[in-house]
């Protein structure tokens, strides 16, 4: 079985050193790429800058960007056939359009870095879903797609909209919640299929032997 996993964060670069990021650390992507390669899977792994890597072989593939990300998903889709997709990567929504320095606008990639003495806005650009593009890039080849959803505080509404959502671009979405990691140890993931939810796992490994077993049904 061949699987593809996206892991960690994009960085959207402000200028030559700085950037716009979030929290992922990748961790979930990286345990998932242990267990599947201990289960005989080849894994091509995508994982941003300061992602926790699989200490097991697998094939890794650095990410930047929003547009770096897009660039390599597309062309690992399109270079081989995947039989699933785990798409764990927190992708930015937003993306530096331009950046006005003392009144001036700017580039980011133009600019080496910002004089901190002057005054700097920002403007920022939507970045599309990745997820809707996930099976144009596979063509004709329909590999099992999981979603992954975080949420923080979020009520039962909001979760039930997100991943009815999602559900209809890919075959499971995996959900948690940042309120449910309150004690530092627990890692709750509430997995949907249909958009109904079938498993409630309370560990990282638990997670990745559900996947499987999901997986293996499919196949």
């Amino acid at each position: 079985m061949r699987v593809l996993i996206t892991s960690g964060a994009t960085r959207e670069p402000i200028d030559g050193v700085r950037f716009i990021t979030n929290l992922s650390t990748g961790k979930t992507g990286a345990a998932l790429a242990e267990r599947f390669l201990k289960k005989g899977c080849e894994v091509v792994y995508l994982h941003g800058a300061q992602a926790a890597r699989p200490s097991r072989k697998a094939r890794r593939v650095e990410f930047g960007s929003f547009a770096d990300l897009d660039a390599k998903l597309r062309s690992e889709l399109r270079a081989r056939p995947f039989d699933a997709i785990l798409h764990l990567a927190a992708v930015s929504d937003y993306s530096v359009r331009s950046v006005r320095v003392g009144g001036v606008r700017r580039a980011p990639n133009r600019l080496a870095k910002l004089d901190s003495g002057r005054e700097v806005s920002i403007r920022l650009k939507r970045n599309p879903k990745l997820l809707d593009r996930l099976g144009r890039y596979a063509g004709r080849l329909k590999p099992f797609i999981a979603a992954f959803k975080l949420t923080n505080g979020a009520d039962a509404r909001k979760i039930e909209d997100s991943v009815h959502r999602l559900s209809e671009k890919a075959d499971i979405v995996v959900h948690n919640d940042l309120s449910e990691f309150a004690d530092g140890r627990t890692h709750p993931f509430h997995v949907y299929e249909a958009g109904r939810k079938v498993a409630d796992c309370r560990s990282r490994a638990a997670l990745a032997a559900r996947l499987l077993k999901l997986l293996r049904k499919e196949g």
